[in-house]
Parts: C-alpha cells; sequence; structure tokens
C-alpha cells in the first residue's frame, strides 16, 4: 500500500474525508471540471455549489477544513456522477491510515471495517436482502432521468432496450458485484509465461480468500452461465490450435 501523498491524512479518515476523496475520483473518472460538477450539484441539490465550492469539499481529504455532507448532498453526489451513494464510502486504495471515530482505538478502525459498514456482513445481510426484496421489480421499469445523463441526451432506441433486456435484479446482486470485483483484481495479476510460479500460488490464495468469503451463496449469484460457456469455448479452441501447432 502507498504511502500518504502531503494532501492525505497520514493516520485516520473521517467519514467526510472519504467522501471527499471518492468525489474527487469520481470527478476524475468522469472527466468533469470543478466548475461542471458545481453546475451539477446546483441543480440537484437546489443550493449554490461554485468552482470553488467543489474545490473546497474535495480539499476536506487534507484534514484542515472537513465539509460535512448531508443525506441529500450524498444523493445528489450519486447523480451527478450517475454512480451509486455506497460508491462514496468506499475507502481509498491509496493511503494508509483508516476509519476515524470517536470510539475507535488510537489508529482508528481499518478500512475493513468501513467496507463491512457499506456491504454488510453475514449476520446481517439478511435483514437487508429482506428489506431490498419488494424492490426487485424497480429496474423493470425504471430508465436514468435525462438530466442524469453525463454524455449528451439520452437515446430512446437504446434506453428502450434496456428496458426490455433488464432482468428482474435480487438482492444477492450486491454480493455479485463485490464477487466479481475481487475475482478480477486477482485474475488481473495471474502468472504469465516468464513470471515466478510464487506469482500465480500469491493470487490464487487471494482468489481462494474471495471464494471462501462468499461461501454459503449459490454458483449462480456471481457466474453468467452463458459468459461462462463462451470462455470455456475460447479455451478449447485455443488448446485445439496449440495441438496443431505441437503436430
Amino acid at each position: 500500500m502507498a504511502k500518504p501523498t502531503r494532501d492525505q491524512p497520514s493516520k485516520t479518515w473521517s467519514a467526510s474525508q472519504v467522501v471527499a476523496h471518492n468525489l474527487t475520483r469520481a470527478r476524475e473518472l468522469r472527466g468533469l471540471t470543478q466548475a461542471e460538477v458545481a453546475e451539477r450539484l446546483s441543480r440537484f441539490t437546489g443550493a449554490r455549489w461554485s468552482q470553488v465550492t467543489v474545490a473546497q469539499a474535495e480539499g476536506s481529504v487534507s484534514g484542515q477544513r472537513v465539509r460535512s455532507f448531508s443525506a441529500n448532498e450524498l444523493v445528489a453526489l450519486a447523480r451527478t456522477f450517475d454512480l451509486p451513494v455506497l460508491y462514496f464510502f468506499l475507502p481509498p486504495t491509496d493511503a494508509a491510515g483508516g476509519l476515524e471515530a470517536p470510539d475507535a482505538p488510537a489508529k482508528g478502525w481499518p478500512w475493513e471495517y468501513l467496507l463491512m459498514l457499506v456491504w454488510g456482513h453475514a449476520k446481517n445481510f439478511g435483514v437487508v436482502a429482506e428489506r431490498a426484496a419488494p424492490w426487485a421489480h424497480v429496474s423493470t421499469i425504471l430508465t436514468v432521468p435525462a438530466d442524469d445523463v453525463l454524455d449528451g441526451e439520452p437515446d430512446d432506441h437504446v434506453l428502450a432496450d434496456l428496458v426490455r433486456k433488464r432482468e428482474r435484479f435480487t438482492p444477492e446482486d450486491m454480493l455479485a458485484v463485490a464477487f466479481n470485483g475481487l475475482a478480477r483484481r486477482w485474475m488481473r495479476g495471474s502468472m504469465r509465461p516468464g513470471e515466478e510460479v510464487a506469482s500465480l500460488a500469491a493470487n490464487l490464495r487471494g482468489l481462494a480468500d474471495a471464494l471462501e468469503a462468499f461461501d454459503g451463496y449459490r454458483p449462480g449469484t456471481f457466474f453468467d452461465a452463458e459468459e461462462v460457456r463462451r470462455i470455456g469455448d475460447g479455451l478449447d479452441d485455443r488448446d485445439e490450435t496449440e495441438g496443431e501447432e505441437d503436430r
């Protein structure tokens, strides 16, 4: 893990500083200027935001003047960048430290604790799933409002097609997102020709840890059968080609 940069707190981060960090990441991800973000936030919050306001909010990471974000502002951030609210609570991956809280030890709670607060854990996920279940139908009837679209006007034909093809999501989709992120992260570093076997072993151990974290859930929750079949067919084709070359 990289050492904190000059504008990062060296010990602990408040929840508001985590949001500020992700505000900057979201803006850079979407390729927006601070002025453009201010215009969208002004529209979605009903309050005046300027380029300076956005800069000050992002500057909360330094710990000098920390801005507290209201629930309404978090919803506005989600609309501004077309990202879910939970995105803004994901811990920084490039900074030391942990979550600051009044009852936390001197060094704060580890980032894994913040992730548990964001995603839930084995003992409370059932409660979240139960609460989310009545809303599983929403994805089949709802499209992104035109004001929230970042790249020009929405294409009615594209949106209509998405509505037709969109499946009814289950509460387990939240876990599927997390699992796919874990699996991709570990497999992205899998061994290539010329690399040490230890590299592959380390990545396989990481993937095994990810699998154990989701023990007890249906495999179908995380794997798309058609996608797995497609990958398998591609591997079969590659094996046949390599066999012909060997002959």
